[in-house]
């Protein structure tokens, strides 16, 4: 049954291929199928209507099968218009021939080839043609006497098979077309839905655009006032210009990486997650943050095993965690402490950025991944975009993650993000669990809230 499949998709696919259009692909696709299907029934009926003495309606039958062998060869050949013409033509001549001498029934199957003009053509002209021949025919098949004196008449049961086989014709064809509207309003329906996806994708990248960089460069900013002063006094300090000139290659690294991932997003292009270290990440955004930890005098505690991985695409996480540690930094008390640790759970590694600082409300905590919030300054009146965390939402849905805010106003938060843990076949989870240094107190993976 399955190779017999296969040879029927390959034979109503005939002169077909990808560069085609899909309305020109469906129609060369029914043109295959009405010349397949009509090839042996006219080849049964040719042989039939011989031994029943009636040679000129096996002679019509047979003419008729053999026309539609040159359809499909005209397929082949990719004349696709010369194909449907001789389809229509051919089958109107043959069954207004076997109506108007037999009356079996045929004239049926001209309103067969009246609505198959119309699902084939786009031009109207030739609807109307059709139309206008087909209306001829049937007049003539019914006003005219019966000029077949020659050959006996043919059983009622062909009229019925041919009447009823017209009427199933009428309906798979309809269907068929009306199939290809509605797949093609899904498709259009799709589209709208995927532009309007790409809209919102352009509106968070420019928002991450500018929350991601606003404030480096205020800090470049401030760096560049003081050169400007050190250049008036002639006290120029070669670690200053170091640090200067290392604070713009990582900004303008920073950067590129923002643009990639926006265009990459622009263009519909989703890179998949992959196994990812974590703390290599976390280490190179906190050399992004050297000169605002040096002004708040923060110390920093990273508890993050070396070898700890989550499936996550990379440029999301960067984003993710910049945002999270941004906010720590901002928000914390100077010399407080910022801690940034792991922990895992059977499905999840999670991040925690922990920070002593003003903390939040808790009614407020609840809707900080939810809506934007009021532009807020930082303990060291460091500016916020207040998008932030909303852009982070959407990135972590989008490596199916989890996250959870605990904070206490004026002791600190816990920003914490769960990532799907990716495990080493030959790596024993009980013992990478006991061995990741946990020297405050976290919160359990199992109690945390997924509010994503």
């Amino acid at each position: 049954m399955e190779r017999i499949r296969n040879y029927w998709e390959m034979l109503t696919h005939i002169g077909t291929d990808t560069s085609m259009s899909y309305m020109d692909f469906k129609r060369a696709h029914m043109v295959n199928m009405i010349a397949l299907l009509c090839i042996l029934p006219a080849i049964y009926f040719s042989i039939t209507n011989f031994y029943q003495q009636r040679p000129l309606l096996a002679l019509i039958n047979f003419s008729n099968g053999l026309c539609d062998l040159i359809v499909l060869l005209l397929q082949y050949r990719r004349m696709h218009n010369y194909a449907k013409l001789m389809l229509l033509s051919s089958n109107f001549i043959f069954f207004f021939a076997g109506a108007i001498l037999y009356h079996n029934g045929a004239e049926y199957f001209l309103l067969c080839i009246l609505i198959s003009s119309t699902l084939l053509y786009d031009d109207r002209r030739i609807h109307l043609l059709f139309a206008l021949a087909v209306t001829i025919a049937m007049v003539l098949i019914y006003i005219s006497p019966n000029i077949n004196t020659f050959e006996q008449a043919v059983p009622v049961a062909r009229v019925l098979y041919n009447i009823i086989c017209s009427i199933i014709f009428i309906v798979v064809s309809v269907n068929f077309f009306l199939q290809i509207i509605y797949s093609n309003m899904k498709k259009i329906e799709d589209q709208r839905r995927s532009l309007q996806s790409i809209n919102k994708d352009k509106e968070k990248i420019f928002s991450i655009i500018a929350h991601d960089i606003k404030s480096p460069f205020a800090t470049l900013e401030t760096m560049v006032v003081a050169l400007e002063q050190q250049v008036l006094n002639n006290s120029i300090s070669p670690d200053f210009i170091r640090q200067l000139r290392l604070r713009i290659v990582q900004q303008n690294q920073v950067l590129d990486d923002l643009l990639q991932w926006g265009s990459s997003s622009l263009q519909g292009i989703a890179n998949a997650p992959a196994p990812l270290m974590i703390k290599p990440i976390v280490t190179d955004i906190l050399i992004a943050f050297e000169e605002q930890i040096l002004v708040k005098q923060l110390s920093l505690k990273i508890s993050i095993p070396e070898e700890e991985q989550v499936l996550v695409n990379k440029d999301h996480l960067t984003i993710i965690l910049r945002n999270f540690i941004s906010n720590a930094i901002k928000f914390s008390y100077v010399t407080g402490e910022i801690h940034i640790f792991t922990s895992t759970d059977k499905d999840f590694t999670f991040i925690h950025i922990k920070d002593q600082g003003i903390g939040i409300n808790p009614s407020k905590s609840a809707l900080l991944f939810n809506e934007i919030q009021r532009k807020s300054l930082g303990t060291g009146d460091e500016p916020g975009a207040g998008v932030g965390l909303i852009l982070c939402k959407d990135l972590i849905e989008r490596n199916q993650g989890i996250a959870h805010i605990q904070s206490t106003p004026n002791k600190g938060s816990i920003f914490t993000v769960g990532l799907p843990t990716h495990r080493k076949k030959e790596e024993n989870p009980e013992q990478e669990a006991s061995e990741a240094p946990m020297t405050i107190s976290a919160p359990r993976p199992k109690e945390v809230e997924k509010i994503l």
